[in-house]
C-alpha cells in the first residue's frame, strides 16, 4: 500500500525521463532489501492466523486464508512484473533514459495499482480474522 499511497503517486507527478529514472533508481535501491521480508512476513502471517484460528471451518480460518491468497497474489505480481522493471529501470542512463520511458512508468503503475488491489483485501481479511473469534479471543 505505501508503494501505491506515497511513492507510485510521487513517481506519476515527474515530468522528466531524467528525474523519474532517478527517483526510481534511488527508490528501488531502498525499498528493495525490506519488501521481500514484508511481503513474505504477510504470507507467513496468514499461515499462523489459519493455525491459530478455530480451523479452516471457521470464519476467521477462511478469512485467513483468504488473506492468505491476497498476498500470494501480490508476491506474483511483483516477481512477474514489477521486479523485472525494476531492473529494467535500475539499467537505465539518468542522463538518456530510452523514449518510452513514460510507457515503461505507466506499466510499472498500473501493476502496482493492481498489487494494492490484492493488498488492501488482505490485509482486511487479516483484522477480520484476529477480531472473529481469531487467535487472541479464542477460547481455551
Amino acid at each position: 500500500m505505501v508503494n501505491w499511497f506515497g511513492l507510485a503517486r510521487a513517481m506519476a507527478r515527474l515530468p522528466s525521463a531524467s528525474g523519474y529514472t532517478e527517483f526510481h533508481q534511488a527508490s528501488t535501491q531502498t525499498f528493495d532489501p525490506y519488501m521481500p521480508i514484508v511481503i513474505w512476513g504477510a504470507l507467513l502471517g496468514g499461515v499462523a492466523l489459519t493455525v491459530l484460528s478455530a480451523g479452516l471451518s471457521s470464519a476467521p480460518g477462511q478469512l485467513a486464508v483468504a488473506g492468505f491468497l491476497c498476498y500470494a497474489a501480490v508476491i506474483a505480481i511483483s516477481l512477474s512484473t514489477g521486479v523485472r522493471m525494476n531492473q529494467l529501470i535500475a539499467g537505465w542512463s539518468i542522463e538518456s533514459p530510452p523514449d518510452d520511458w513514460a510507457l515503461i512508468r505507466a506499466r510499472w503503475i498500473r501493476f502496482h495499482i493492481l498489487r494494492t488491489l490484492f493488498s488492501v483485501p488482505g490485509l482486511a481479511c487479516y483484522l477480520l480474522s484476529c477480531l472473529l473469534e481469531g487467535p487472541l479471543t479464542r477460547p481455551t
